[in-house]
Protein backbone atom coordinates (compact mmCIF):
# COMPACT_ATOMS: atom_id res chain seq x y z
CA UNK A 1 0.00 0.00 0.00
CA UNK A 2 1.05 3.51 -0.59
CA UNK A 3 0.53 5.11 2.26
CA UNK A 4 2.98 8.01 1.32
CA UNK A 5 0.80 8.71 -1.46
CA UNK A 6 -1.77 10.07 0.94
CA UNK A 7 0.29 11.73 3.68
CA UNK A 8 0.95 15.35 3.55
CA UNK A 9 3.42 16.65 5.91
CA UNK A 10 2.32 20.05 7.72
CA UNK A 11 5.73 21.25 8.57
CA UNK A 12 6.84 24.11 6.20
CA UNK A 13 10.24 21.74 6.30
CA UNK A 14 10.27 18.31 7.18
CA UNK A 15 13.62 16.78 8.26
CA UNK A 16 15.02 13.63 9.01
CA UNK A 17 18.82 13.47 10.34
CA UNK A 18 20.91 10.43 9.92
CA UNK A 19 17.92 8.35 9.62
CA UNK A 20 19.01 4.32 10.31
CA UNK A 21 15.46 2.93 9.86
CA UNK A 22 15.17 0.26 7.65
CA UNK A 23 13.17 0.09 4.48
CA UNK A 24 11.13 -1.66 1.87
CA UNK A 25 11.23 -0.92 -1.86
CA UNK A 26 8.29 1.61 -1.83
CA UNK A 27 7.18 3.58 -4.78
CA UNK A 28 5.96 6.48 -3.97
CA UNK A 29 5.50 10.85 -4.94
CA UNK A 30 4.27 13.82 -2.77
CA UNK A 31 3.57 17.38 -3.50
CA UNK A 32 6.75 18.48 -1.42
CA UNK A 33 9.99 18.96 -2.96
CA UNK A 34 13.12 16.48 -1.79
CA UNK A 35 16.73 16.76 -0.64
CA UNK A 36 18.08 12.96 -0.23
CA UNK A 37 21.94 12.84 1.32
CA UNK A 38 22.87 9.32 0.94
CA UNK A 39 25.13 8.95 4.38
CA UNK A 40 26.25 5.42 4.24
CA UNK A 41 25.40 1.76 2.60
CA UNK A 42 24.06 0.28 -0.81
CA UNK A 43 21.26 1.33 -2.77
CA UNK A 44 19.67 1.91 -5.75
CA UNK A 45 17.87 4.54 -5.92
CA UNK A 46 14.74 5.08 -9.30
CA UNK A 47 13.68 8.97 -9.96
CA UNK A 48 10.95 8.45 -13.01
CA UNK A 49 12.58 7.14 -15.58
CA UNK A 50 15.81 7.16 -14.21
CA UNK A 51 18.01 4.63 -11.60
CA UNK A 52 21.12 5.59 -9.70
CA UNK A 53 23.32 3.71 -8.06
CA UNK A 54 24.48 5.42 -4.89
CA UNK A 55 27.53 6.17 -3.50
CA UNK A 56 28.04 7.71 0.21
CA UNK A 57 28.16 11.57 0.01
CA UNK A 58 25.79 11.65 -3.11
CA UNK A 59 22.90 14.48 -2.71
CA UNK A 60 20.30 13.49 -4.69
CA UNK A 61 16.95 16.86 -5.45
CA UNK A 62 13.39 16.14 -6.69
CA UNK A 63 10.52 17.35 -7.38
CA UNK A 64 8.53 15.05 -5.23
CA UNK A 65 5.63 14.38 -7.71
CA UNK A 66 7.59 12.27 -9.78
CA UNK A 67 7.48 8.47 -8.89
CA UNK A 68 10.59 7.18 -6.87
CA UNK A 69 12.00 4.89 -4.62
CA UNK A 70 15.12 3.63 -2.88
CA UNK A 71 16.01 0.01 -2.95
CA UNK A 72 18.40 -0.63 0.11
CA UNK A 73 20.54 -3.22 0.40
CA UNK A 74 19.11 -5.23 3.77
CA UNK A 75 22.74 -6.55 4.76
CA UNK A 76 24.49 -3.55 5.59
CA UNK A 77 23.30 -0.10 7.39
CA UNK A 78 20.92 2.59 5.45
CA UNK A 79 21.96 5.68 6.12
CA UNK A 80 20.31 8.50 5.05
CA UNK A 81 19.02 12.26 5.39
CA UNK A 82 15.78 13.43 3.92
CA UNK A 83 14.32 16.75 3.81
CA UNK A 84 10.33 17.54 2.82
CA UNK A 85 9.73 21.35 2.03
CA UNK A 86 7.02 23.26 0.48
CA UNK A 87 8.51 25.61 -2.56
CA UNK A 88 5.41 28.19 -1.53
CA UNK A 89 7.00 28.85 1.40
CA UNK A 90 10.86 29.30 0.22
CA UNK A 91 9.30 31.43 -2.31
CA UNK A 92 7.38 33.64 0.70
CA UNK A 93 10.84 33.19 2.82
CA UNK A 94 13.40 34.68 0.04
CA UNK A 95 11.49 37.87 -1.37
CA UNK A 96 14.98 39.71 -2.01
CA UNK A 97 15.03 41.73 -4.43
CA UNK A 98 17.97 41.15 -7.23
CA UNK A 99 18.53 37.48 -5.25
CA UNK A 100 18.78 34.07 -7.35
CA UNK A 101 15.54 32.00 -7.27
CA UNK A 102 16.83 28.96 -5.14
CA UNK A 103 14.06 26.34 -6.60
CA UNK A 104 15.89 26.86 -10.40
CA UNK A 105 17.53 23.38 -9.75
CA UNK A 106 14.29 21.66 -9.32
CA UNK A 107 12.48 23.35 -11.93
CA UNK A 108 14.95 22.94 -14.46
CA UNK A 109 16.07 19.94 -13.76
CA UNK A 110 13.01 18.42 -11.62
CA UNK A 111 15.18 15.90 -10.32
CA UNK A 112 19.02 15.07 -10.87
CA UNK A 113 21.92 13.47 -8.53
CA UNK A 114 25.09 15.38 -7.02
CA UNK A 115 28.06 13.42 -7.10
CA UNK A 116 29.87 15.61 -4.14
CA UNK A 117 33.27 16.82 -4.47
CA UNK A 118 35.61 15.92 -1.27
CA UNK A 119 35.36 19.42 -0.27
CA UNK A 120 31.51 19.55 -0.55
CA UNK A 121 30.69 16.61 1.07
CA UNK A 122 32.35 17.77 3.78
CA UNK A 123 30.23 20.63 3.73
CA UNK A 124 27.20 19.57 3.11
CA UNK A 125 27.44 17.01 6.34
CA UNK A 126 28.35 20.06 7.96
CA UNK A 127 25.00 21.65 7.08
CA UNK A 128 22.83 18.88 7.61
CA UNK A 129 24.43 18.45 11.19
CA UNK A 130 23.80 21.77 12.03
CA UNK A 131 20.04 21.78 10.55
CA UNK A 132 19.38 19.29 13.03
CA UNK A 133 21.03 20.56 15.80
CA UNK A 134 18.85 23.39 15.66
CA UNK A 135 16.09 21.50 14.89
CA UNK A 136 14.20 22.57 18.45
CA UNK A 137 10.42 24.46 17.67
CA UNK A 138 10.67 25.13 21.63
CA UNK A 139 14.19 27.21 21.31
CA UNK A 140 12.00 30.50 18.84
CA UNK A 141 15.60 32.06 17.85
CA UNK A 142 17.47 28.16 17.47
CA UNK A 143 14.32 27.72 15.26
CA UNK A 144 14.76 30.82 13.15
CA UNK A 145 18.56 29.75 12.51
CA UNK A 146 17.25 26.07 11.57
CA UNK A 147 14.98 27.97 8.57
CA UNK A 148 17.87 30.14 7.66
CA UNK A 149 20.72 26.83 7.86
CA UNK A 150 17.50 25.51 5.38
CA UNK A 151 18.58 28.25 2.85
CA UNK A 152 21.93 27.69 3.14
CA UNK A 153 21.39 24.07 1.82
CA UNK A 154 19.17 25.57 -0.84
CA UNK A 155 22.10 27.98 -1.82
CA UNK A 156 24.81 25.28 -1.96
CA UNK A 157 22.51 23.17 -3.83
CA UNK A 158 22.00 25.78 -6.55
CA UNK A 159 25.92 26.23 -6.81
CA UNK A 160 26.38 23.00 -7.15
CA UNK A 161 24.34 22.33 -9.60
CA UNK A 162 25.13 25.14 -11.76
CA UNK A 163 26.82 23.09 -14.30
CA UNK A 164 24.41 20.18 -14.27
CA UNK A 165 23.28 19.35 -18.07
CA UNK A 166 20.15 17.72 -18.41
CA UNK A 167 19.63 13.97 -17.06
CA UNK A 168 22.11 11.77 -19.28
CA UNK A 169 22.26 7.89 -18.62
CA UNK A 170 23.91 6.63 -14.92
CA UNK A 171 24.17 3.02 -15.64
CA UNK A 172 27.87 1.70 -14.15
CA UNK A 173 27.29 -1.90 -15.19
CA UNK A 174 25.59 -3.78 -18.05
CA UNK A 175 22.84 -5.23 -15.44
CA UNK A 176 22.24 -2.15 -14.57
CA UNK A 177 21.90 -0.73 -18.38
CA UNK A 178 19.60 -3.47 -19.03
CA UNK A 179 17.32 -2.74 -15.94
CA UNK A 180 17.74 1.36 -16.98
CA UNK A 181 16.12 0.25 -20.43
CA UNK A 182 13.39 -1.38 -19.13
CA UNK A 183 12.47 1.93 -17.24
CA UNK A 184 12.72 3.68 -20.37
CA UNK A 185 10.85 1.59 -21.96
CA UNK A 186 7.82 0.90 -19.76
CA UNK A 187 7.96 5.41 -19.07
CA UNK A 188 7.66 5.31 -23.22
CA UNK A 189 4.99 2.92 -23.14
CA UNK A 190 3.03 2.17 -19.94
CA UNK A 191 -0.15 3.72 -21.26
CA UNK A 192 -0.40 0.46 -23.67
CA UNK A 193 -1.10 -2.68 -23.15
CA UNK A 194 2.32 -3.74 -22.13
CA UNK A 195 4.11 -7.43 -21.80
CA UNK A 196 7.04 -9.20 -20.88
CA UNK A 197 6.77 -10.52 -24.07
CA UNK A 198 7.19 -6.56 -25.44
CA UNK A 199 10.08 -5.91 -23.51
CA UNK A 200 11.78 -9.38 -24.54
CA UNK A 201 11.35 -8.15 -28.72
CA UNK A 202 12.81 -4.25 -27.42
CA UNK A 203 15.89 -5.28 -25.39
CA UNK A 204 16.48 -8.70 -27.55
CA UNK A 205 17.13 -10.22 -24.06
CA UNK A 206 15.23 -13.34 -22.30
CA UNK A 207 11.66 -11.97 -20.50
CA UNK A 208 12.37 -14.62 -17.46
CA UNK A 209 16.19 -13.16 -17.58
CA UNK A 210 15.19 -9.40 -17.36
CA UNK A 211 12.33 -10.33 -14.82
CA UNK A 212 14.51 -11.33 -12.45
CA UNK A 213 17.26 -9.22 -13.26
CA UNK A 214 14.87 -6.24 -12.58
CA UNK A 215 13.75 -7.76 -9.19
CA UNK A 216 17.02 -8.41 -8.39
CA UNK A 217 18.04 -4.44 -8.69
CA UNK A 218 14.65 -2.69 -7.83
CA UNK A 219 13.55 -5.03 -5.00
CA UNK A 220 9.92 -5.66 -6.55
CA UNK A 221 8.59 -6.92 -10.16
CA UNK A 222 8.75 -5.47 -13.59
CA UNK A 223 4.90 -5.31 -13.06
CA UNK A 224 4.47 -4.25 -9.77
CA UNK A 225 6.57 -1.11 -11.30
CA UNK A 226 4.38 -0.73 -14.21
CA UNK A 227 1.34 -0.64 -11.95
CA UNK A 228 2.70 2.02 -9.72
CA UNK A 229 3.66 3.96 -12.39
CA UNK A 230 0.47 3.95 -13.83
CA UNK A 231 -1.55 4.82 -10.50
CA UNK A 232 1.17 7.80 -9.72
CA UNK A 233 -0.11 9.32 -13.29
CA UNK A 234 -3.40 8.70 -12.21
CA UNK A 235 -3.26 10.58 -8.93
CA UNK A 236 -1.75 13.19 -10.50
CA UNK A 237 -4.41 13.30 -13.53
CA UNK A 238 -7.14 13.56 -10.57
CA UNK A 239 -5.54 16.39 -8.47
CA UNK A 240 -4.94 18.32 -11.97
CA UNK A 241 -7.38 17.75 -14.31
CA UNK A 242 -10.45 17.99 -11.99
CA UNK A 243 -13.17 17.34 -15.20
CA UNK A 244 -11.54 14.38 -16.73
CA UNK A 245 -13.63 11.01 -15.94
CA UNK A 246 -12.00 8.26 -13.80
CA UNK A 247 -12.88 5.86 -17.14
CA UNK A 248 -11.10 8.30 -19.35
CA UNK A 249 -8.14 8.34 -16.54
CA UNK A 250 -8.08 4.38 -16.70
CA UNK A 251 -8.27 4.13 -20.16
CA UNK A 252 -5.78 6.54 -20.73
CA UNK A 253 -2.98 5.48 -18.21
CA UNK A 254 -3.34 2.11 -19.76
CA UNK A 255 -6.14 -0.14 -18.08
CA UNK A 256 -8.51 -1.96 -20.67
CA UNK A 257 -11.27 -1.93 -17.71
CA UNK A 258 -12.64 0.73 -15.21
CA UNK A 259 -12.97 -2.10 -12.74
CA UNK A 260 -9.60 -3.43 -13.10
CA UNK A 261 -8.23 -0.26 -12.66
CA UNK A 262 -10.60 0.53 -9.61
CA UNK A 263 -8.91 -3.27 -7.79
CA UNK A 264 -5.50 -1.81 -8.90
CA UNK A 265 -6.42 1.75 -7.49
CA UNK A 266 -7.67 0.38 -4.13
CA UNK A 267 -5.34 -2.02 -3.70
CA UNK A 268 -1.54 0.14 -3.78
CA UNK A 269 -3.29 3.10 -2.27
CA UNK A 270 -5.27 1.96 0.21
CA UNK A 271 -8.93 4.00 -0.91
CA UNK A 272 -11.39 3.58 -4.08
CA UNK A 273 -10.37 6.25 -6.82
CA UNK A 274 -14.00 7.68 -6.41
CA UNK A 275 -12.54 8.13 -2.32
CA UNK A 276 -9.19 9.75 -3.32
CA UNK A 277 -10.09 12.54 -5.66
CA UNK A 278 -12.62 13.94 -2.93
CA UNK A 279 -9.95 14.80 -1.35
CA UNK A 280 -9.55 17.63 -3.72
CA UNK A 281 -13.23 19.02 -3.76
CA UNK A 282 -13.67 22.34 -2.80
CA UNK A 283 -15.75 23.53 -0.70
CA UNK A 284 -18.42 26.06 -2.01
Amino acid sequence: MLASRRSVHTETIFFRYRDEQPIEALFHSHPQYEIYYFHEGACSFLIGDRIYELEPGDLIFMDGLTLHCANAAMDRPYIRSVCHFHAGYVQRLLRIPGGADLLEPFTRLRHARLRLAPAQREEAERLLARLSEHNVPQDKLAYVQYHLLFCELLARICRWSETLPGQAPTASTEKLQHVQDMITFVEQHYMEDLHLDDLERELHLNRHYLSKLFKQVMGVTVFHYLFERRINQSCVMMAMQPDTTLTDISYRIGFKHPAHFSRVFKRYVGMPPEAYRRQFDRPV
